[in-house]
């Protein structure tokens, strides 16, 4: 017995390392395939949607233009098949306005996810 209390500071070192080595190995890089492992649930956003030709046209007559477009891909994976499009639109005449849509391959609707106002791009300090 006095064997066990004599390394117990050890043995509780070892056993914590082991713990949190087993806890960071399997969530030690970022990306798409941990962040679907978490149990999120989706949310009730504020949008708009509209028919695809009717949302575009509205966009162009309050004086939007598209300047960046990413796609989201089936499965959260990065080779998985083109599921939506997001799209963000900087207003041509409210400085630091922008707003992005949403939609899907099926051209079906068309959503405005948000509209955001004091806009900066955030250069990052290393190359992606």
């Amino acid at each position: 017995m006095n064997k066990i209390l004599d390394n117990l500071p050890t043995i509780w070192i070892t056993l914590i390392f082991t713990i949190c080595l087993a806890l960071t190995s399997t969530n030690a890089k970022a990306g798409p395939d941990g962040m679907s492992n978490y149990p999120w649930v989706p949310m009730n956003v504020p949008m708009w949607c509209g028919p695809v030709e009717e949302v575009n046209m509205v966009l162009k007559a309050e004086g939007y233009i598209p300047v960046e477009i990413a796609f989201g891909r089936a499965g959260a994976l990065p080779d998985g098949q083109i599921a939506y499009a997001v799209t963000t639109y900087a207003s041509e005449t409210i400085e630091g306005h922008i707003l992005r849509t949403i939609e899907t391959p099926e051209q079906v609707d068309k959503c405005i996810l948000n509209m955001l106002f004091d806009y900066k791009v955030v250069k990052p300090q290393q190359d992606l």
